[in-house]
């Protein structure tokens, strides 16, 4: 099912995915899921790290303190906004009531190690980046320079209105929903796998139409330089 699916109270209709998000987003309703807003006042609560150290006793036998594992050290959530200028969404673990508003052109969104989380972001902004995250989507309105996602696995991406460049790097699985305004951009992929975009239909009441980027190339050597095309499949 689709990562944008919540449960609980606070759950959308019964089998709601994506593409309901887009179908409602595109008539222009408010999409929340009874999500909470997330503003510059209202900041992670951020818990201080308890310390992963063992300490020291001379009554402790030297095998059991050599047995005990190592606490590992665990980053905590981050959402904020720094500066004025960058929105800042780290280390969110199965979060998905993060709205971010209050949004300009000038501002980006840096979302960092996130699993399992959805997050909205209103408005218009400069730039998205999404970096080293897992089974996350990601909703927004508007981007005027680029959505980046790197080092992602399972990603989901939905442009309601527009965006001119979404760039793809090493980048294991990830949905792409596109607007009738966003399927114009350019999309540049390197060292990822299973990207698959989806478009509106030819009428309003038709689904979304799927289709794979290519993962194969082949390269020949022709007229002095090498020609690179996509390795299409039978019946594909």
């Amino acid at each position: 099912g689709s990562l944008f699916e919540m449960k609980g109270g606070a759950a959308p209709k019964s089998g709601a995915g994506m593409g309901d998000v887009f179908s409602q987003l595109s008539k222009g309703e408010a999409v929340t899921f009874g999500l909470k807003k997330v503003t510059d006042d209202m900041k992670a609560k951020n818990r201080a790290d308890r310390s992963g150290a063992v300490p020291a006793g001379d009554s402790k036998p030297l095998a059991a303190t050599a047995a005990a594992p190592l606490a590992k050290k665990v980053s905590p959530p981050k959402c904020e906004l720094e500066q004025g200028r960058k929105w800042v969404i780290e280390n969110q673990i199965g979060n998905k009531t993060i709205v971010i508003e209050d949004t300009n052109p000038r501002q980006t969104v840096y979302i960092y190690n996130c699993k399992n989380s959805v997050i909205q972001v209103k408005g218009k902004v400069n730039g998205i980046a999404i970096d080293k995250c897992s089974k996350t989507g990601v909703v927004f309105e508007e981007v005027v320079a680029a959505c980046e996602v790197v080092n992602c696995q399972s990603i989901e991406v939905q442009c309601s209105k527009r965006v001119p460049t979404i760039v793809l790097d090493s980048v294991d699985g990830c949905q792409l929903y596109l607007s009738e305004t966003s399927k114009h951009a350019a999309i540049t992929t390197a060292k990822s796998s299973e990207v698959n975009v989806l478009v509106p239909g030819a009428g309003p009441e038709d689904d979304m139409v799927e289709q794979p980027l290519p993962e194969q190339f082949s390269s020949t050597f022709e007229n002095g330089k090498w020609v690179t095309v996509p390795v299409c499949h039978s019946g594909g």
